[in-house]
């Protein structure tokens, strides 16, 4: 007998017993769900397991948490594949760094470390044809920040000094 025979075989019994008779519509679709996520191809198997384990936690929701025996074998299964069927965590491994070697560091014990090199970004592009030249522009931010700073000051002014 293979081991995925012996689990399907193992997990049903328990399934069945946790059901008592009171859910044989719920047992036939675990028992279902055990045939497919065993044969599933490589990548649909996450998400046939998934499924199994959402039909173990629905059976096992009415059920008090004090049973032992086929309930906790169930319920730590349910517990340890807890992640089935959830996004992915995003990991330092799904990042892809791309950098140059800048030299080799080595330590008074003599550890060597590989540093590397900032990746400098591109400078921005120049545009020839500005419209407006660069000291009008300042001075037409100076003279908007302060006629704003201006009449901010003014609200405050008449908001908490001047008396009603």
């Amino acid at each position: 007998m293979t081991d995925e025979a012996l689990f399907q075989s193992r997990f049903v019994a328990d399934v069945r017993r946790c059901a008592a008779g009171r859910a044989p519509a719920s047992v036939a679709e675990i028992e279902r769900r055990v045939d497919l996520a065993l044969a599933a191809p490589p990548a649909e198997r996450e998400r046939h397991w998934a499924r199994l384990v959402a039909a173990v936690n629905e059976l096992l929701a009415g059920m008090p948490a004090r049973f032992s025996g086929p309930a906790a074998r169930l319920r730590a299964f349910a517990r340890e594949n807890a992640d089935l069927g959830r996004p992915r965590d995003v990991a330092i491994t799904d990042f892809r760094f791309t950098t140059r070697a800048d030299g080799l560091l080595t330590d008074r014990r003599g550890r060597r470390y590989l540093t590397f090199a900032p990746i400098v970004p591109a400078p921005p592009a120049v545009t020839l044809d500005e419209v407006v030249p660069g000291p009008t522009r300042r001075l037409a931010e100076w003279a908007v920040y302060s006629l704003c700073g201006g009449a901010a000051a003014g609200a405050l002014w008449f908001a908490f000094i001047v008396p009603v």
